[in-house]
């Protein structure tokens, strides 16, 4: 009798261990990855828009003191993030710049990016999307 008992219990903890305490650990795992990746958003978000305060076309400034960008921002943000991005493509996650405006009274430019985060998740979990945003000074002067 006292053999059943211990198969019994050592049959119930498998179960536990298996069913309830593995998948849990799995997803803990899963969403340390997700703030981690979403922490490398907003450093991509911040170089990106870096790179975005540096188009700006001077000469429209300087006649209309008015910050616009040039037309290859979207093009150098989207390159900068990418550069600044070493762990997500690492896991296969693509940031994407989906905006960029222009404060005009404190002379700032914001840029938002996304991405895809469903490679840090077990198949079942799909569209997981991350988002960041990050923004920079455009400091223009006239003489």
């Amino acid at each position: 009798m006292l053999s059943s008992r211990r198969a019994y219990s050592t049959l119930w903890w498998v179960g536990y261990y298996t069913f309830c305490l593995l998948p849990l650990v799995v997803l803990a795992m899963g969403i340390g990855r997700y703030f981690y990746a979403r922490a490398e958003m907003f450093k991509s978000a911040d170089g990106a828009a870096l790179a975005a305060a540096q188009e700006v076309d001077v000469p429209t400034y300087l006649s209309t003191k008015q910050i616009v960008l040039l037309p290859s921002a979207y093009g150098v943000a989207q390159a900068y993030a990418a550069y600044n991005s070493d762990y997500l493509t690492g896991r296969r996650i693509y940031p994407r710049v989906t905006t960029i405006r222009v404060d005009q009274v404190v002379k700032k430019v914001y840029v938002s990016l996304q991405a895809d985060a469903s490679s840090l998740f077990p198949s079942i979990l799909r569209g997981v999307v991350v988002n960041g945003e990050g923004e920079a000074e455009a400091r223009l002067q006239s003489r």
